[in-house]
């Protein structure tokens, strides 16, 4: 468990504190105030709690990761597993980014192979890089490039149909260090001059420093949705605690990106996923059983298993939670 190994005391945050909070304290206020003026107990309960999860320090949110779950079973008798709770600040927690990376990029295989058997006929999936010029100004310029996408593919839906599509976000840190946004994006097209959709990428972003169009792997053949499935999911499961992020960056980073999605897609593009055990076929639902801190495993824990209580979407699609099933 990362967040019992080290003690509140020695930890070292990999953000800088004071400018996060510096940055993040026109959300405070704004919850703050929400909070005064709400009308209802959930209400202002729910301010509340957001206002403390923002004035909360970045280094605590990152030591809770795991130290909190419940346990889970399926249709396997006496099989009882765990499914922690996690962080999810994946930017800096690698634990976040794995299961992240696995959970997301088996959804998106499965959004692209579903949208590819509705394509017409001569359909291939493209994957497209867009950048801007940087201004140095993280949520800026995610701002003005997530406007740029959206000017862009209604402009193509206008010219040639509406078309499925998903698209990931990435931050590097740049020659300059101020953190470049960057939207990689994988769209389902029948032929299209690619000449045409970059004069319109140009007209809907004029900031865009360009846009490229990839139809094929490495290996010269057509990308399939594994394979940009597994592309994606690259970008899904990386960070920015790398050396090349410093502090001061990773802060404007967290706080530029606070309460996005990093993650778009077209309209009904995820499909329905039920995590269900390889070993019975039953679905993998939530016990009767939560803990704080270091997970009560019993030795004798027996029992078939009761009434469904909740669904759950687990880290690692198509597997167990955890544990082995008894036979």
């Amino acid at each position: 468990m990362s967040g019992l190994s080290c003690p509140e005391s020695q930890q070292v945050s990999p953000i800088d504190e004071p400018l996060y909070a510096t940055l993040m304290a026109p959300r405070l206020q704004l919850w703050q105030e929400r909070a005064s003026a709400a009308v209802g107990e959930r209400r202002v309960s729910y301010a509340v709690a957001r206002a403390k999860a923002i004035a909360r320090p970045y280094h605590r949110k990152l030591a809770r990761c795991t130290t909190r779950g419940l346990r889970v079973k399926c249709g396997c008798r006496g099989w009882r597993g765990i499914r922690a709770y996690t962080c999810r600040q994946h930017l800096l927690c690698e634990s976040c980014q794995r299961q992240r990376g696995k959970r997301l990029g088996a959804r998106i295989r499965a959004g692209l192979e579903a949208a590819m058997g509705e394509a017409p006929a001569g359909s291939k999936v493209v994957l497209l890089t867009l950048t801007i010029r940087h201004t140095g100004d993280v949520e800026a310029d995610r701002r003005e490039l997530a406007a740029g996408w959206r000017r862009f593919y209604k402009s193509m839906w206008s010219r040639f149909g509406k078309f499925p599509y998903v698209g990931v976000w990435e931050v590097t840190p740049g020659r300059d260090e101020l953190g470049h946004v960057h939207a990689h994006v994988a769209a389902i097209w029948p032929y299209r001059d690619w000449s045409v959709c970059a004069a319109l990428w140009r007209e809907a972003c004029p900031t865009s420093e360009r846009i490229s169009f990839v139809a094929s792997r490495r290996d010269r053949r057509p990308s399939d949705p594994k394979s940009v499935a597994n592309y994606l999911g690259k970008y899904l499961s990386k960070g920015i605690q790398g050396v090349d992020f410093s502090p001061a960056l990773r802060s404007r980073v967290v706080a530029g990106t606070y309460n996005t999605r990093w993650v778009f897609t077209s309209r009904r593009f995820w499909q329905y996923f039920q995590p269900c055990c390889k070993a019975c076929g039953q679905p993998v639902i939530a016990a009767q059983y939560r803990f704080r801190g270091e997970p009560y495993r019993p030795d004798d824990a027996t029992g078939a298993r009761g009434d469904p209580q909740a669904s759950l979407e687990l880290s690692n699609p198509n597997q167990r939670a955890g544990g082995r099933c008894a036979r």
